[in-house]
């Protein structure tokens, strides 16, 4: 071999080894390269999931208020119609009294009703079949009469002083009494 041979064969073998340096150092950084991106989508995959679980928790416990909230209103809901219907009974029960036991009931709320002077009751309609002879009797102590006109009422009475007229009708004492009944009946219907 010649001696350009020789030098020629000597920068191959050099070449050759630093190539080899070069790709080792190159597969090293390609490995390296690859470890932290393996890492970071590891890292990254691991975020995205506790994002996912996070949303996940968050629906959960939205959809739980939400049932919550509409058992809460479907209760109160009921309870607003059983008291409705509770207080609708109310007149339904009075109006079903006995002659005695309606015109009693009748004569504790003119009573509270009534004022100085000669006042005259008007009855219901539906009072038109009862037995009224004991109820003037009782409005005469009081200075009341019974008018012989019927009001077209349910139930109770109209107290009229001239040109003061007192609604004594069932329905609008319900209505006037509504939030202590309703108070009252919460406490019978849910304690």
């Amino acid at each position: 071999m010649t001696s350009s041979e020789k030098i020629l064969a000597g920068i191959a073998g050099e070449a050759k080894t630093e190539a080899e340096k070069i790709t080792a150092e190159a597969e090293k950084q390609a490995a390296e390269i690859t470890a932290a991106a393996k890492a970071e989508s590891e890292t990254e995959a691991e975020k995205i999931k506790a994002d996912a679980e996070k949303k996940a928790e968050l629906i959960i416990s939205s959809g739980k208020s939400s049932a919550e909230l509409l058992k809460r209103d479907t209760a109160l809901n009921c309870r607003r119609e059983l008291i409705e219907k509770a207080l609708a009974a109310v007149a339904y029960t009075v109006n079903a009294y006995g002659d005695k036991d309606y015109f009693d009931f009748l004569l504790t709320l003119i009573k509270k009703e009534s004022l100085n002077g000669k006042g005259e009751v008007y009855l219901s309609d539906k009072d038109k079949n009862r037995d009224i002879a004991a109820f003037k009797s009782e409005l005469s102590a009081l200075n009341l009469t019974l008018s012989d006109t019927f009001a077209d009422i349910n139930g109770g009475f109209i107290l009229k002083y001239g040109d003061i007229q007192i609604n004594g009708e069932l329905s609008a004492l319900i209505h006037e009494k509504r939030d202590v009944l309703t108070d009252e009946l919460n406490k019978v219907l849910f304690n």
